[in-house]
């Protein structure tokens, strides 16, 4: 069976595991928050960032390349679209979510208000915040007001592009920070479409009790709501901030 990785709350994650619910692959989770990685999971991801599956014999790393994956081994239901053109269009969509969302969304916002203080003690800056939220926010905001449609979903069918985005979103919202209807109508009638997904709605329930949760409680708390729990884990209770396992870094 499949093993993924990295917890729920992480929207790279989260982005793999709407993708195998959609496709209906069964799969086993190992919960972790890459903060408390062990050595162990060094080895299987260099950059100690989540997600990552191990199929076998198969040792992959990196959201987009596992979502790619997925996609040509259970290729049905496709999260791509049929043209040649409107898949390079998703895999934009994804790449900027990944990207630029990861660094606004999530680093600056989701990160830096929710899991920084929680983890590290960081001292909360809500000011700072604030004047992110007027900016660097505003900025993506504006970009996905003018690229969303009036109805329907970023590439015609719900799929990749709109998984890999809307995902973002549920940080911000851990952040109590929702897109306003009045100031950015397409982006929030898109995102209620797409919140409304059968998958979507699975794993944002997974999400939401797990980001309750302590660290060293996931693997419990993961099994009484009904996910697989891996028998291997790769957590330790010694949190670890490393270059690459921030937060905002892209996986």
């Amino acid at each position: 069976m499949l093993k993924i990785i990295g917890n729920t709350v992480s929207p790279y994650v989260r982005k793999v595991l709407v993708t195998l619910t959609m496709k209906g692959v069964p799969f086993e989770i190992d919960p972790i928050v890459p903060f408390f990685g062990d050595d162990d999971f060094a080895k299987i991801s260099p950059l100690r960032r989540i997600p990552v599956l191990i199929d076998g014999d198969v040792t992959l790393n990196d959201s987009s390349v596992i979502a790619q994956y997925l996609e040509e081994t259970y290729p049905f239901p496709s999260i791509l679209p049929a043209s040649a053109a409107a898949r390079a269009k998703a895999r934009w969509f994804e790449e900027y979510a990944d990207s630029r969302l990861g660094d606004v969304f999530i680093w600056k916002g989701f990160g830096a208000v929710v899991v920084a203080p929680a983890i590290f003690g960081a001292p909360r800056d809500l000011e700072a915040f604030a004047r992110h939220l007027e900016t660097d926010v505003v900025e993506v905001m504006n970009y996905l007001e003018s690229a969303t449609p009036a109805d329907g979903f970023l590439c015609g069918t719900f799929g990749l592009a709109d998984i890999a985005i809307g995902v973002m979103f549920t940080g911000m919202e851990y952040a109590r920070w929702t897109p306003s209807p009045e100031r950015w109508p397409k982006v929030a009638a898109w995102l209620g479409r797409v919140n409304a997904q059968p998958a979507m709605v699975k794993t944002r329930k997974w999400s939401d009790i797990l980001a309750k949760t302590a660290p060293a409680e996931q693997r419990a708390k993961a099994k009484e709501i009904g996910l697989r729990v891996a028998d291997r884990t790769y957590f330790t209770d010694k949190p670890r901030r490393g270059p690459m396992t921030q937060i905002g870094c892209p996986s």
